[in-house]
């Protein structure tokens, strides 16, 4: 046996992990790099990564929004990094849309860090978007928006729009009951 077969028996083979980080600026990229670094710093031992890099505004360009559909498909880990100070663009939208039906089934991990303070109706309707890309490209979803107390979001905007028109029997029944009579004292 020679030195090399040896050394391949001996040491096991790391897994391989495709890592794709969307991107919108410099401070965006930072908390992309700082996920990237704790990847590396914990799995680095067991898994191989790749990353691929992408600054949001390059989805403009339809050459460049190909290539990072293409290696989105492929992605194991996908990280979105956005400040949150406004919803989705109309060409992330469209982009997600290209690439997630050719997606093969498989594992994989859609990671939204949002780095700033937005709006919590942004973040609620951005957060539901990207619960259904997920849904529809078979992956797992980590998303940064709290659960309520009261439950858990809607899982689609289907489902949010279907709940938000029913009416349960303690709201009909609130609506339908006159209010009490004011009460000024105990005497009264």
């Amino acid at each position: 046996m020679n030195v090399t077969e040896e050394m391949t028996e001996v040491s096991p083979r790391k897994e391989a992990c495709t890592v794709l980080v969307l991107y919108e600026d410099l401070a965006t990229r930072q908390r992309g790099l700082a996920a990237c670094d704790y990847l590396m710093r914990n799995f680095w031992a067991e898994v191989e990564f790749e990353f691929h890099w992408w600054r949001t505004d390059f989805l403009a360009d339809t050459s460049l929004a190909a290539v990072a559909a293409e290696k989105a498909s492929e992605a194991n880990l996908i990280f979105l990094c956005t400040a949150g100070t406004k919803q989705l663009s109309a060409t992330m939208i469209a982009w997600f849309d290209s690439w997630i039906e050719k997606r093969p089934a498989g594992e994989g991990l859609l990671v939204n860090l949002v780095t700033g303070e937005a709006p919590a109706h942004h973040r609620q309707i951005g957060e539901l978007f990207l619960r259904e890309i997920s849904r529809r490209a078979d992956l797992d979803y980590l998303g940064t928006f709290p659960q309520t107390s009261t439950g858990t979001y809607p899982t689609s905007v289907m489902d949010a729009g279907y709940r938000a028109s029913q009416m349960s029997a303690v709201l009909d029944g609130l609506l339908r009951e006159s209010p009490p009579p004011p009460h000024f004292g105990i005497n009264d």
